[in-house]
């Protein structure tokens, strides 16, 4: 389990246990990089253990708290500090840390034991709880190499990765096996580790409040002071620090935070060859601006080719094709430096994605669709399945107004239940219920608050936040959030709602601080998010070969997922260049047969369990695979 990840931690390794207890880690050095950082960490009279993965940013302040208590330290580590804490207060002292991070947290003598995850899910952990133990691991090939760990794919959850894209919530693509949410612990005890419970340590309530206001001067300044010392404290490292720089507003404004310091890190920015994809001369001009030093990295050509890199280290289907580009980088930062600070978060944290602005201007129209919602599908009904009309009325006709405008994209697109096998359609018409029930949940608040919590909930820690940690951490490099900063996410959200948004932009109090920091063309710039031209690239001769050659071919081994001439219907149509493109789905499928031919050999799902050679399971561990060129 441990040496399946290496590439998390390269630097050391260790495994410890006692009467009921096992800990294993692999260390990525970054703070006090001598062996009294090493991990499992115990305390002097060996009671207590501790196996953390992340960063604890205001270690510094937390030490010097526990050091008037009276407490002395043997490192210069936050995991110290953070032992430290625990051995005091247990899980009561989780409110008191300011970053991200997956822990095992063992007391041998009360025999009991604390697994908890940061707050926004920055750092992932998964767990399984069979035959009267408990396992858990950071990635789900660590959690599967154990022997006997059950790898039944679960049918639910290929249908919910092919709607969304990827798995929510605690939903893990085997049977039996889960994740801890963000910002929850699972205690139990070393006698009964099987009946461990969990619940949640932290939560975020969102000013709803309908009043219009802007942000004020005061608020103003108050965000900058905050920005920067998110900045500051996220520059901690005894390793070289960079930073990812697009052309857009956020990594802008952390950019230019990260220059006012001491040590100005380094800037990266992935450049495509499509110009209207490629942020690189706005990215340019902001460093320019901000005064650091400046480095673009072309997304290769046969960036497809990297399908099976992708689906290894991500474990689980993984569909956002915005993880190419940033594999991309990851690999590419990783010889400059093992540190890097990114702008993730901003558009949950301020009400930055078009969808929300989207859900503003056409609240009249959606909202009488919402009363009109039979007749609106069975009028999509009527429309060619691949129609851009029908789409877009099937969008419309979601249940509860408003939700039509909640997504990018719809969670129930007609064109997936023509192309999947017809055993996995039941699934997927029940595929979108975990974005229903929370959107039901939210009943009654304001439109952009209910989308916003959808965001925290599913979005950023289910796909963003593992995009990030999962192709950062492939590559041994650590990527670190400033707007994920606590302080800052819990400022915004005592902010109303319409001091964050109007009907024509989002993100309005970093619109407010960025003239005081950024150059003009990047506060005009056009929102562009980290997309990929994926219609483009499955049009051209090299994206179509490898459609036919993994999808259509006889041998793949995820056909039994979806119908294969179904298929090659959709690449006919998007081939064509008319109405809609299918560039997403085919992505997602794309994705879902390179992650099948990893895990070959796991059973098939339980609707087919029947033909399934008795007691087939994947190599205890997965090798590695070879880079392509």
């Amino acid at each position: 389990m441990v040496e399946q990840l290496r590439h998390r931690g390269p630097d050391d390794a260790g495994i410890e246990s006692g009467d009921g207890w096992e800990l294993g880690f692999r260390r990525l050095s970054i703070l006090d990089l001598s062996p009294s950082g090493h991990q499992p960490m115990r305390s002097e009279d060996g009671r207590y253990w501790l196996v953390f993965n992340g960063e604890i940013y205001n270690y510094l302040e937390l030490r010097q708290d526990l050091e008037r208590a009276g407490e002395r330290f043997r490192s210069g580590s936050d995991t110290e500090v953070l032992l430290r804490l625990l051995m005091r207060s247990g899980a009561e002292a989780l409110p008191l840390l300011n970053g991200m991070f997956a822990l095992a947290f063992v007391d041998t003598e009360a025999r009991s034991f604390v697994l908890a995850r940061d707050r926004l899910g920055v750092k992932p952990l998964y767990y399984t709880v069979a035959d009267g133990s408990l396992r858990f691991a950071s990635e789900l090939k660590a959690l599967v190499a154990e022997p006997n760990a059950d790898q039944c794919v679960d049918s639910d959850a290929v249908a919910q990765y092919l709607a969304l894209g990827y798995l929510p919530g605690e939903t893990c693509i085997f049977e039996g096996h889960s994740k801890l949410p963000p910002g929850h612990v699972l205690a139990g005890t070393l006698d009964r580790p099987g009946a461990a419970y969990s619940r949640p340590y932290w939560s975020l309530a969102l000013n709803d409040d309908p009043g219009r206001r802007p942000i004020t001067p005061a608020e103003l300044d108050e965000l900058e002071n905050l920005l920067l010392d998110a900045v500051r404290i996220r520059l901690r490292s005894d390793v070289p620090v960079g930073l990812f720089l697009s052309g857009g507003l956020d990594s802008g404004l952390v950019a230019a935070m990260a220059a006012k310091s001491e040590v100005a890190p380094l800037a990266l920015t992935i450049g495509f060859a499509e110009e209207g994809w490629d942020e690189s001369k706005l990215a340019s001009l902001t460093a320019n601006h901000v005064g650091l030093q400046h480095r673009i990295v072309p997304q290769r050509s046969g960036g497809l080719a990297d399908v099976d890199r992708l689906s290894w280290f991500f474990d689980e289907p993984f569909g956002d094709p915005s993880a190419l580009p940033f594999f991309t980088l990851c690999e590419a930062a990783a010889g400059h430096a093992t540190v890097f600070l990114s702008g993730d978060g901003g558009d949950e944290m301020f009400a930055g994605y078009r969808r929300y602005i989207e859900a503003l201007n056409r609240a009249g129209v959606i909202k009488a669709a919402g009363r009109m919602g039979g007749p609106l599908r069975m009028a999509s009904r009527l429309l060619p399945q691949g129609s851009l009309a029908r789409y877009r009325l099937s969008k419309l006709a979601l249940p509860d107004h408003g939700c039509a405008a909640a997504f990018d994209e719809s969670p129930d697109d007609p064109v997936l239940g023509g192309i999947v096998h017809p055993d996995l359609r039941p699934s997927l018409r029940i595929a979108g219920r975990p974005i229903w029930e929370r959107w039901q949940r939210s009943s009654g608040a304001g439109v952009t608050a209910r989308q916003q919590r959808l965001d925290y909930g599913l979005y950023l820690p289910d796909d963003v936040l593992v995009k990030v940690d999962r192709a950062s951490m492939a590559h041994s490099i650590e990527v670190r959030s400033p707007f994920l900063d606590v302080r800052l996410v819990e400022w915004a959200a005592r902010l109303p709602r319409s001091a964050l948004i109007n009907r024509t932009h989002g993100k309005l109090p970093l619109r407010a601080l960025g003239p005081r920091l950024l150059p003009e063309a990047t506060l005009q710039a056009q929102k562009r998010g980290f997309g990929v031209p994926l219609d483009d690239w499955f049009r051209s001769a090299a994206g179509r070969a490898m459609v036919q050659d993994r999808l259509l071919a006889p041998e793949s081994r995820a056909s039994r997922y979806w119908n294969v001439p179904a298929v090659e219907r959709l690449l006919e149509t998007h081939g064509s260049g008319r109405g809609r493109g299918f560039g997403v789905i085919l992505w997602r499928l794309l994705m879902l047969d390179a992650w099948s031919r990893h895990y070959a050999n796991a059973r098939q799902e339980h609707w087919q369990a029947s033909s399934t050679p008795s007691g087939s399971r994947m190599p205890e561990r997965a090798q590695r695979p070879a880079y392509n060129a």
